[in-house]
């Protein structure tokens, strides 16, 4: 991590903030991510928060909807 680099919860993302995954969960999350092609380094997109805490991600053309527990545990940079 270089020094001033913003790293956060995607919980804390913003819509229209452009991200790159930090760190994903360990487990059965991860390789789900993984199968998605959401990786440690992948950037996305913050382009909802909805009620209840879900967040919507896009990596180029596909919008991934994150339930608000394992968004909690997913950590990204603001880039």
């Amino acid at each position: 991590m270089k020094r001033g680099e913003l790293i956060m919860r995607l919980t804390e993302a913003e819509p229209g903030m452009e991200l790159e995954i930090y760190e994903l969960p360990v487990g059965n999350f991860k390789t789900h991510f993984v199968r998605l092609g959401v990786i440690e380094g992948t950037r996305v997109k913050c382009i909802h928060k909805l009620p209840g805490g879900t967040v919507v991600i896009s990596k180029r053309h596909q919008e991934i909807a994150v339930g608000s527990e394992i968004a909690k545990k997913i950590m990204v940079k603001k880039i």
